[in-house]
């Protein structure tokens, strides 16, 4: 089984803060079509949703709190249907309906094989931070928010965001990607930040856009790691995976609106 390898020169991470000489601010960062992208440009709102008002005020004191994957990944929702959590977080599968084709060059056979191809990225790395590019009452009742925190102007957020990061971070911050499992990977399943930003088409309702980050190599081209999988239960969590940092960005209120329900 082969898949197409984009040249690393084509592929290679986004490190936004050297960007900013040359940037479009008409155009989202990070991989994917950028002209797809353009239509949410940075003038179009983000919207944070809060189940706690504490935690509403704190972002807009410039708190921005950020989860690894695989927080996401591991978290189990209360209700049966997934909307925080996503065991395929930081995962990107394929899937097709009738099997993955193999041909075996050793024995001379070839057929269907009635599993998954998944690559993963280091889950317990990369830090999230997650917004939405929509303010519905479907998403306010789905988050249980009691709050939702407006983005007025993306851009200076961003910027302050970018120097809010630690020292040689690398980053990514880009709109997610909506995908069937049956669709091929294509150049997402050696690149991280693009494994990061993209989940599986029942998820494509919340508009999810994200900003994130490591301290390690883990968003470097390749930095993924490849099975043949046949999921029938939920991978175990693994907790010690589990972390969080907080940046602070100074007091947000002049870019940013807080709402209460």
């Amino acid at each position: 089984m082969q898949w197409p390898f984009p040249s690393k020169s084509a592929a290679r991470p986004l490190v936004l803060r050297n960007l900013f000489h040359t940037w479009n601010p008409a155009l989202e960062f990070g991989g994917g079509s950028r002209r797809k992208q353009g239509q949410w440009s940075l003038k179009h709102s983000r919207y944070k949703y809060f189940s706690k008002l504490d935690h509403a005020n704190k972002f807009m004191g410039g708190k921005v709190y950020h989860q690894t994957l695989a927080f996401f990944r591991d978290y189990e929702d209360k209700a049966a249907k997934q909307i925080i959590g996503d065991e395929f977080e930081s995962t990107r599968i394929f899937r097709p309906v009738d099997g993955l084709q193999i041909n075996n060059h050793t024995q001379g056979t070839n057929g269907p094989l009635q599993m998954g191809f998944e690559s993963s990225a280091r889950a317990g790395e990369i830090y999230v931070f997650c917004v939405s590019l929509t303010f519905t009452d479907e998403l306010k009742k789905e988050f249980g928010a009691v709050a939702c925190v407006e983005i007025q102007e993306p851009l200076k957020f961003i910027q302050r965001w970018l120097a809010g990061l630690p020292e040689g971070a690398s980053d990514f911050a880009k709109k997610v990607d909506y995908y069937r499992q049956d669709h091929g990977p294509a150049n997402v399943w050696p690149q991280s930040h693009l494994i990061a930003t993209t989940k599986l088409n029942r998820f494509a309702y919340q508009q999810e856009y994200r900003f994130g980050f490591c301290t390690t190599n883990a968003l470097d081209f390749g930095q993924t790691t490849q099975v043949l999988r046949d999921r029938k239960v939920r991978p175990v969590p693994k907790p010690e995976e589990h972390d969080n940092k907080t940046l602070d960005l100074g007091d947000l209120s002049d870019i940013c609106k807080l709402y209460e329900f």
